[in-house]
């Protein structure tokens, strides 16, 4: 069963060695967007356990959630998205080599740092949906940004091929994940995704919505910036954007979270 899943192409993409995925047919990842997507929603379904597991054997200290928040980005860092990390580090720090341990320790302390300051707001009143669709939205605050930052980052990789196409000859991979997901199926991504940070955030004043757009503004505008630093459309781009835009939703939600309007 590991075995299968390991050989899956979405778990490919985002875990694999460069040299194991080059010996992979390109054609496996015509439709390997789906599988991220899958992948992510079912890793925030994991961080949710891991930040609950944590939560009822360490709980709070001083008022903050410093052991799940270390648990949940250990477990991001150097585990799922050890890639990503890797990859996004590399290219933030591309300027400077020797700088690399400095801007990976700044990316996990502001990892730990945003998650640990999460709330989950039992009081905060808001729409009650109807009973069959309850389960949809987590009554905890803090298990809906666990939930949707993953699928951000999904879509962020699925998106910035669409402005900036990979070469097909050099990476055959990144440009049959382009091909297979086109701009149609991106924008009714994009659109759910937006459907889908509105419904949890809705407690929230309107300004909710700048949640939404920084991590549009982090998918195209990051994308490009890290695009451009290395030079070509490639998998560590869409690695590291896809890290790029958690970070970026998340430290937008927490901006977001305490405005009150009269």
């Amino acid at each position: 069963m590991i075995s299968w899943l390991k050989s899956r192409p979405s778990v490919l993409f985002l875990t694999a060695s460069d040299e194991r995925l080059a010996a992979e047919e390109p054609r496996r990842f015509a439709r390997v967007w789906v599988g991220l997507l899958v992948l992510s929603g079912l890793w925030g379904l994991v961080t949710i356990g891991l930040w609950e597991l944590a939560d009822s054997l360490f709980g709070q200290t001083g008022g903050i959630y410093v052991i799940p928040a270390t648990v949940v980005s250990v477990a991001i860092v150097l585990g799922f998205y050890r890639r990503s990390a890797e990859a996004l580090v590399n290219l933030l720090a591309s300027p400077r080599p020797a700088s690399r341990s400095l801007v990976a320790a700044m990316l996990v302390v502001l990892l730990v740092m945003c998650l640990a300051v999460l709330r989950a707001d039992w009081y905060r009143s808001e729409v009650t949906l109807p009973y069959w669709v309850w389960w949809v939205r987590p009554e905890s605050k803090i298990y809906r940004v666990l939930l949707l930052t993953p699928l951000w980052g999904a879509w962020a990789m699925l998106v910035l091929p669409q402005f900036f196409r990979p070469d097909t000859s050099d990476t055959p991979v990144t440009a049959a994940l382009a091909r297979g997901c086109g701009p149609l199926t991106t924008a009714i991504l994009m659109g759910l995704l937006l459907g889908g940070s509105i419904g949890y955030f809705s407690y929230l004043p309107w300004t909710q919505l700048t949640i939404s757009g920084a991590g549009i503004l982090a998918a195209i505008g990051g994308g490009a910036i890290l695009l451009r630093r290395k030079g070509r459309m490639d998998r560590d781009v869409l690695l590291a954007v896809n890290l790029l835009t958690q970070l970026v939703v998340l430290i937008a939600f927490l901006a977001n979270r305490d405005l009150r309007f009269w």
